[in-house]
């Protein structure tokens, strides 16, 4: 990207470290949120006002945000900027398929390019997003342009340890992300109700842990989420259930549109949705206790 501008819009839990990363990195921010962007913006990143003002600032602009709704009205707003600058957008968001491909034909109608390029976590202690975020590890999952996305290939490198560039259409990205949510999520669940029958044999969580770990039942709940979330009763994850909630109910909706089995994703999607009616606003990891005291009857 050379000594190009990159605007920044979302500044939550993912988005204000990813975009201190690119600060850390060298790269000239302009952000823009919501709500507190002064606050939540790195050092030394410029503040705009508007999305427009970052549309007409920025020749690449970083999306980070939490819903289709947002997608959609800040690529609407992008393309209706009068003096743009920016040529290239990428979309960190996990929004579904639909939103994706809608916001690459209302930005190219306009000669933007759209990337679609939701992010997931690493492995080990990075293994959940917030905290690959923060540590500089995410993994990018890519569709698009390959020339676009082999130009914004050093940024993403800036906030990540692997790019994946797994088609050129938008939306397959967004597939393969609510299919990591999806497994992560039936993961958790499945795990919290293993986890809650071992207790009952007079078992400790660390035990079965560590024989999980070393053993084919391990996944990101067992080798990370349990031990540092859990067990510690912290549940401190952060990331609300709101967000995973969120991303089930697209993928059932993409898995229904699709035709594909679900029996597994319609039970999973249920107990989460009942436990963000239940617990609005939590950290996801409380999906432990939920089950626990029976609120996935």
């Amino acid at each position: 990207m050379g000594g190009e501008r990159i605007g920044f819009i979302g500044l939550g839990n993912m988005g204000g470290p990813m975009a201190a990363n690119l600060a850390k990195a060298g790269y000239a921010v302009i952000c823009y949120s919501k709500s507190e962007t002064e606050k939540r913006a790195p050092e030394g990143a410029e503040i705009a006002g508007s999305v427009t003002q970052v549309a007409e600032s920025a020749e690449f602009v970083v999306l980070s945000v939490n819903t289709q709704q947002s997608v959609d009205s800040i690529t609407a707003e992008i393309a209706a900027a009068n003096d743009r600058t920016v040529s290239v957008v990428m979309d960190t968001s996990t929004i579904g398929s639909k939103t994706a491909r809608a916001a690459e034909a209302r930005l190219g109608a306009v000669d933007i390019t759209y990337i679609d390029s939701p992010v997931a976590g690493g492995s080990g202690d990075t293994g959940i997003a917030a905290a690959a975020a923060k540590a500089a590890a995410l993994t990018f999952i890519v569709a698009g342009e390959a020339t676009a996305v082999e130009r914004v290939r050093p940024v993403m490198e800036a906030m990540g340890r692997n790019v994946f560039h797994v088609g050129e259409e938008p939306g397959q990205a967004q597939a393969i992300k609510l299919i990591n949510n999806f497994l992560a999520a039936a993961a958790m669940t499945a795990t919290s109700e293993a986890m809650i029958y071992g207790l009952s044999q007079n078992l400790d969580m660390k035990s079965i842990l560590d024989v999980l770990n070393v053993s084919s039942g391990a996944n990101v709940a067992t080798s990370y989420v349990f031990p540092a979330c859990i067990e510690p009763e912290t549940y401190d994850v952060g990331a609300a259930v709101e967000i995973l909630v969120k991303d089930m109910a697209v993928y059932a909706e993409e898995v229904e549109n699709a035709n594909s089995p679900n029996a597994v994703g319609t039970v999973v999607n249920k107990i989460w949705a009942d436990m963000g009616d239940a617990m609005p606003g939590v950290d996801w990891t409380r999906i432990y206790p939920f089950i626990r005291d029976g609120g996935e009857g």
